[in-house]
């Protein structure tokens, strides 16, 4: 009976050592999937951060082109209003 004892107590012990490790083999398996899924969300940040500085350029790029032809335009209308002026000064003058 005494050698029973010792033996279903040294099975326990190998039954814990066996859990133990398979518990161990699961937090490490956790632990990758978990590392794995961070990296792919980093990388998926990564690309949106990207493509939005992408879209900001592009949008600099387009507000530099208008802001150009808005002051094309202004340059030209001032331009017309001094010729304006200029006729009107000297058909003031032959009045």
């Amino acid at each position: 009976m005494a050698s029973s004892s010792g033996t279903s107590s040294g099975s326990t012990q190998l039954q814990n050592s066996g859990s133990e490790e398979d518990l161990q083999l699961l937090m490490n398996q956790r632990k990758q999937k978990r590392m794995l899924s961070n990296r792919e969300s980093a990388r998926r940040s990564r690309m949106r951060k990207q493509k939005h500085l992408d879209e900001l350029m592009a949008q600099v790029a387009q507000l530099r082109k208008e802001n150009g032809q808005i002051l094309t335009n202004l340059h030209i209308t001032t331009q017309q209003y001094l010729n304006i002026e200029s006729e009107n000064s000297v058909l003031r003058a032959q009045m």
